[in-house]
């Protein structure tokens, strides 16, 4: 089911140009080399959400239930 959901929502984002953008993590430039980019801490995790259990800005990938954008996605296509 897992792997289900996680197929749905790649079809959804790929349908609607969408690229996910990592949680914690913001993307830089390399400043000798602006062709490379790298990822840098945006001191979220264990400043903030880790520091007041707040999970709620993280996708939901444990339960059966698909985000409503995406249910409603998947049901057009069949």
């Amino acid at each position: 089911m897992l792997e289900e959901k996680q197929r749905a929502v790649r079809r959804y984002n790929e349908k609607h140009n969408i690229t996910p953008k990592p949680t914690y993590f913001e993307e830089w430039k390399n400043p000798y080399d602006p062709n490379e980019l790298y990822y840098k801490y945006n001191k979220t995790y264990w400043e903030k959400d880790r520091k007041n259990l707040d999970w709620s800005r993280l996708p939901d990938i444990y339960s059966d239930k698909l985000p409503p954008q995406v249910e409603a996605y998947e049901r057009s296509r069949k």
